[in-house]
Protein backbone atom coordinates (compact mmCIF):
# COMPACT_ATOMS: atom_id res chain seq x y z
CA UNK A 1 0.00 0.00 0.00
CA UNK A 2 1.70 3.14 -1.16
CA UNK A 3 1.62 6.06 1.23
CA UNK A 4 1.29 3.87 4.32
CA UNK A 5 3.82 3.91 7.08
CA UNK A 6 3.51 1.38 9.89
CA UNK A 7 4.94 3.87 12.36
CA UNK A 8 2.73 6.84 11.51
CA UNK A 9 -0.44 5.28 10.16
CA UNK A 10 -2.64 6.36 7.31
CA UNK A 11 -3.60 10.00 6.75
CA UNK A 12 -7.25 10.28 7.69
CA UNK A 13 -9.69 11.30 4.99
CA UNK A 14 -6.99 12.27 2.52
CA UNK A 15 -9.49 12.05 -0.31
CA UNK A 16 -12.10 14.30 1.29
CA UNK A 17 -10.63 17.59 0.12
CA UNK A 18 -10.93 20.41 2.63
CA UNK A 19 -11.80 18.04 5.47
CA UNK A 20 -8.31 16.55 5.27
CA UNK A 21 -6.89 20.03 5.94
CA UNK A 22 -8.71 20.30 9.27
CA UNK A 23 -6.52 19.95 12.35
CA UNK A 24 -6.60 16.53 13.96
CA UNK A 25 -4.42 13.52 14.47
CA UNK A 26 -3.46 11.13 11.70
CA UNK A 27 -5.44 7.92 11.80
CA UNK A 28 -3.22 4.96 12.74
CA UNK A 29 -4.93 1.69 11.85
CA UNK A 30 -1.99 -0.70 11.35
CA UNK A 31 1.28 -1.19 13.15
CA UNK A 32 4.04 -3.78 13.07
CA UNK A 33 4.60 -5.69 16.33
CA UNK A 34 6.91 -8.54 17.34
CA UNK A 35 9.63 -7.56 14.89
CA UNK A 36 7.16 -7.55 12.00
CA UNK A 37 5.71 -11.02 12.63
CA UNK A 38 2.37 -9.51 13.68
CA UNK A 39 0.82 -6.63 11.73
CA UNK A 40 -1.90 -5.36 14.04
CA UNK A 41 -4.88 -4.07 12.06
CA UNK A 42 -7.63 -2.16 13.87
CA UNK A 43 -11.32 -2.88 13.27
CA UNK A 44 -13.39 -0.31 11.37
CA UNK A 45 -13.90 2.87 13.45
CA UNK A 46 -11.03 2.15 15.86
CA UNK A 47 -7.50 3.52 15.84
CA UNK A 48 -4.25 2.61 17.55
CA UNK A 49 -3.18 5.01 20.30
CA UNK A 50 0.44 5.95 19.53
CA UNK A 51 1.06 6.94 23.16
CA UNK A 52 0.53 3.36 24.33
CA UNK A 53 2.55 1.66 21.62
CA UNK A 54 5.45 -0.44 22.88
CA UNK A 55 7.49 -2.51 20.43
CA UNK A 56 10.51 -4.76 20.84
CA UNK A 57 12.02 -7.17 18.33
CA UNK A 58 10.10 -10.06 19.91
CA UNK A 59 6.99 -8.56 21.52
CA UNK A 60 4.60 -5.65 21.50
CA UNK A 61 1.71 -3.85 23.16
CA UNK A 62 -0.91 -1.47 21.81
CA UNK A 63 -4.21 0.07 22.88
CA UNK A 64 -7.00 0.89 20.44
CA UNK A 65 -10.03 3.10 20.97
CA UNK A 66 -12.76 4.63 18.87
CA UNK A 67 -10.89 7.01 16.55
CA UNK A 68 -12.61 10.23 17.65
CA UNK A 69 -11.60 9.62 21.28
CA UNK A 70 -7.97 9.71 20.07
CA UNK A 71 -8.38 13.08 18.36
CA UNK A 72 -9.00 11.79 14.83
CA UNK A 73 -11.57 13.88 12.98
CA UNK A 74 -14.42 12.01 11.38
CA UNK A 75 -17.78 10.38 12.00
CA UNK A 76 -17.31 7.40 14.32
CA UNK A 77 -20.50 7.57 16.43
CA UNK A 78 -21.84 4.37 14.84
CA UNK A 79 -19.07 2.46 16.61
CA UNK A 80 -19.25 1.63 20.31
CA UNK A 81 -16.96 3.28 22.83
CA UNK A 82 -14.43 0.65 23.81
CA UNK A 83 -10.80 0.14 24.68
CA UNK A 84 -9.08 -2.80 23.04
CA UNK A 85 -5.68 -3.98 24.27
CA UNK A 86 -3.31 -6.18 22.29
CA UNK A 87 -0.18 -7.90 23.61
CA UNK A 88 2.20 -10.07 21.61
CA UNK A 89 4.86 -12.44 22.90
CA UNK A 90 6.91 -15.24 21.37
CA UNK A 91 5.24 -18.65 21.48
CA UNK A 92 7.27 -21.74 22.28
CA UNK A 93 7.99 -23.82 19.16
CA UNK A 94 5.38 -26.55 18.80
CA UNK A 95 3.11 -25.05 21.46
CA UNK A 96 -0.60 -25.45 20.89
CA UNK A 97 -2.79 -22.44 20.20
CA UNK A 98 -4.38 -21.12 23.40
CA UNK A 99 -7.76 -22.57 24.32
CA UNK A 100 -10.58 -21.11 26.40
CA UNK A 101 -9.25 -22.82 29.54
CA UNK A 102 -5.93 -21.01 29.20
CA UNK A 103 -7.72 -17.69 28.69
CA UNK A 104 -9.98 -18.35 31.70
CA UNK A 105 -6.92 -18.99 33.90
CA UNK A 106 -5.54 -15.56 32.94
CA UNK A 107 -8.22 -13.81 35.02
CA UNK A 108 -7.31 -15.42 38.34
CA UNK A 109 -10.68 -16.94 39.22
CA UNK A 110 -12.97 -14.23 37.80
CA UNK A 111 -16.53 -15.21 36.93
CA UNK A 112 -16.78 -16.70 33.42
CA UNK A 113 -19.96 -15.58 31.62
CA UNK A 114 -19.29 -16.94 28.13
CA UNK A 115 -16.74 -19.09 26.27
CA UNK A 116 -16.21 -19.03 22.52
CA UNK A 117 -13.68 -20.58 20.22
CA UNK A 118 -13.78 -19.94 16.49
CA UNK A 119 -11.14 -19.88 13.76
CA UNK A 120 -8.29 -20.23 16.26
CA UNK A 121 -9.45 -17.35 18.48
CA UNK A 122 -10.37 -18.37 22.04
CA UNK A 123 -12.56 -15.83 23.85
CA UNK A 124 -13.89 -15.54 27.38
CA UNK A 125 -16.39 -12.96 28.63
CA UNK A 126 -15.64 -12.27 32.27
CA UNK A 127 -17.89 -10.83 34.96
CA UNK A 128 -17.30 -9.56 38.48
CA UNK A 129 -13.81 -9.72 39.90
CA UNK A 130 -12.08 -9.61 36.53
CA UNK A 131 -10.20 -6.28 36.72
CA UNK A 132 -9.90 -3.08 38.72
CA UNK A 133 -10.22 -0.47 35.96
CA UNK A 134 -12.22 2.65 36.78
CA UNK A 135 -14.96 3.92 34.47
CA UNK A 136 -15.56 0.65 32.67
CA UNK A 137 -17.82 -2.28 33.37
CA UNK A 138 -16.36 -5.24 35.27
CA UNK A 139 -17.75 -7.33 32.40
CA UNK A 140 -15.16 -7.57 29.62
CA UNK A 141 -13.72 -9.88 26.96
CA UNK A 142 -10.29 -11.50 26.85
CA UNK A 143 -8.95 -13.73 24.16
CA UNK A 144 -5.87 -15.17 22.52
CA UNK A 145 -4.70 -16.61 19.23
CA UNK A 146 -1.46 -17.81 17.70
CA UNK A 147 0.10 -16.04 14.71
CA UNK A 148 3.49 -16.50 13.02
CA UNK A 149 5.15 -18.01 16.09
CA UNK A 150 3.64 -15.48 18.49
CA UNK A 151 0.86 -15.51 21.04
CA UNK A 152 -1.48 -12.56 20.59
CA UNK A 153 -3.60 -11.62 23.61
CA UNK A 154 -6.60 -9.30 23.26
CA UNK A 155 -8.86 -7.57 25.77
CA UNK A 156 -11.96 -5.43 25.31
CA UNK A 157 -13.30 -3.02 27.95
CA UNK A 158 -16.32 -0.71 27.66
CA UNK A 159 -18.72 1.43 29.72
CA UNK A 160 -21.58 -0.26 31.56
CA UNK A 161 -24.44 -1.25 29.25
CA UNK A 162 -22.43 -1.19 26.02
CA UNK A 163 -23.36 -3.70 23.30
CA UNK A 164 -19.69 -4.72 23.04
CA UNK A 165 -19.97 -6.22 26.53
CA UNK A 166 -22.18 -8.87 24.90
CA UNK A 167 -21.93 -10.65 21.53
CA UNK A 168 -20.94 -7.46 19.68
CA UNK A 169 -17.63 -7.54 21.56
CA UNK A 170 -16.87 -11.05 20.38
CA UNK A 171 -17.64 -9.97 16.80
CA UNK A 172 -15.34 -6.95 17.17
CA UNK A 173 -12.46 -9.09 18.44
CA UNK A 174 -13.01 -11.67 15.69
CA UNK A 175 -12.85 -8.82 13.16
CA UNK A 176 -9.59 -7.54 14.69
CA UNK A 177 -8.17 -11.08 14.56
CA UNK A 178 -9.21 -11.60 10.95
CA UNK A 179 -7.78 -8.24 9.84
CA UNK A 180 -4.53 -8.84 11.75
CA UNK A 181 -4.11 -12.32 10.26
CA UNK A 182 -4.74 -11.01 6.74
CA UNK A 183 -2.32 -8.09 7.16
CA UNK A 184 0.33 -10.37 8.69
CA UNK A 185 -0.08 -12.90 5.88
CA UNK A 186 0.19 -10.13 3.27
CA UNK A 187 3.37 -8.85 4.94
CA UNK A 188 4.92 -12.35 5.09
CA UNK A 189 4.04 -12.98 1.43
CA UNK A 190 5.65 -9.68 0.40
CA UNK A 191 9.01 -10.53 1.98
Amino acid sequence: MSGCDAATGLPFAADLGALSEAPGRARMVTVSLAGGAVILSAPEGYCIDRRTLHRTPKAGFAVMARCDTLGVRGFFGAHDLAIITVTTAPQAPGAAAPDTEAVARSADGAEVLDRQSRDGLSLIRFGQGAHGLEGVSPVHWRGAFALNGHLVGVGLYAPEGSAVLREDGARLLRDLTSRTRAASTDQTAAE
